[in-house]
């Protein structure tokens, strides 16, 4: 008796010991940029996979790319999937520090080509527009071209980096969004010297680029979207434009030696699931990448009308290039910190 007694004891402990490890196995570790893009990421991606995947997803936050190469370089990290800047995607990859994604498992259909690679998918797009303050004595631009324009008076600010800057000139003096790579940067710069002195302020957050329109600091400015929308929303006399706008995206990556890679594989899979990419502009404006997002009927047709990844709208915006910038920031970064010093 005693012997059967032990061995239903030891039985009792070994599944239990398996329970612990499938638990163990189904949990996946996210690191994003926290914030209300984060807190949207909850519902859009964490709890649907929970609920089609079976997966628990801790959550943590960071700040880019020097994050994740710190944590490979230790041998130990910690997260399984990270959302980077574009840009800091195609050189993780290009650094050895990401692993290769399953598209087995990640349904990359209704994501376009330029917009994925061997170790990384676009997320989620964000577009940099132009914001005005509303207020009556106020001028108010309505597109780049008027921005760049040194004629209409105001206080005025940009982004602190040469990308998106430099497109943005560039759109401004009549460069076809289809046509902007490779750069003109000689060209770029010249459009960026008729405004310098109106450019009061070379933002380098979201949140400064927000305060600067919400004090009045400046009439108009480049922006992100979500931070004008949030900005409108919030009661401030502002409004923003989604014509010309420039569509840059976050991108989600595996870190090399994650240590949940094949539930990782299958947070992506959810995250670019059509039915996540649609509930995630609905609580951010933040657009869909995969197209198949705009079929579900989650996204409202008013909404959808709006949008610029919208199939009706997609040809009008110009889409970022991390690919070209990977090869010319470090030259382009030099000269564009001299130019705004000088």
């Amino acid at each position: 008796m005693k012997r059967i007694q032990w061995r239903v004891r030891a039985l009792t402990v070994a599944l239990g010991l398996l329970g612990m490890h499938v638990q163990a196995a189904e949990t996946v570790t996210f690191a994003g940029w926290g914030g209300a893009l984060q807190d949207a990421e909850r519902k859009a991606y964490f709890e649907l996979a929970a609920k089609h995947h079976g997966l628990t997803v801790k959550e943590d936050t960071m700040d880019g790319l020097a994050a994740v190469r710190a944590q490979v370089m230790s041998g130990k990290p910690k997260w399984d999937v990270v959302e980077l800047a574009s840009n800091d995607c195609v050189m993780a990859e290009a650094q050895g520090l990401t692993e290769p994604l399953d598209y087995s498992v990640i349904n990359k259909e209704g994501v376009a080509e330029n917009l994925y690679g061997k170790n990384w998918i676009a997320s989620n797009a964000y577009s940099t527009v132009l914001a005005w303050t509303t207020e009556e004595d106020a001028a108010k631009p309505r597109t780049w071209t008027d921005f760049f324009n040194p004629e209409i008076k105001g206080p005025r600010a940009l982004y602190r980096q040469p990308y998106t800057t430099l497109e943005l000139a560039l759109i401004a003096d009549g460069v076809s969004p289809k046509a902007l790579y490779p750069l003109d940067a000689d060209h770029a710069f010249k459009v960026l010297q008729r405004i310098k002195p109106q450019v009061v302020n070379w933002w380098s957050s979201g949140s400064d680029s927000a305060q600067l329109l919400r004090s009045r600091e400046v009439d108009f400015l480049s922006i992100w979207a979500s931070r004008a929308d949030e900005l409108k929303r919030s009661g401030a006399k502002v409004d923003y434009t989604y014509d010309q706008a420039l569509l840059d995206y976050d991108c989600v990556v595996v870190p090399k030696g994650a240590p949940n890679k094949a539930q990782a594989m299958k947070l992506i899979a959810q995250i670019m699931s059509a039915e996540s990419q649609a509930t995630l502009v609905t609580l951010i404006p933040n657009p869909p990448i995969n197209s198949k997002a705009y079929d579900t009927g989650i996204i409202p047709a008013d909404m959808a009308a709006r949008l610029p990844t919208a199939p009706a709208n997609v040809d009008k915006v110009a889409f970022f290039d991390p690919r070209w910038w990977q090869d010319h920031q470090a030259e382009l970064q030099q000269r564009f910190d001299l130019f705004i010093q000088n």
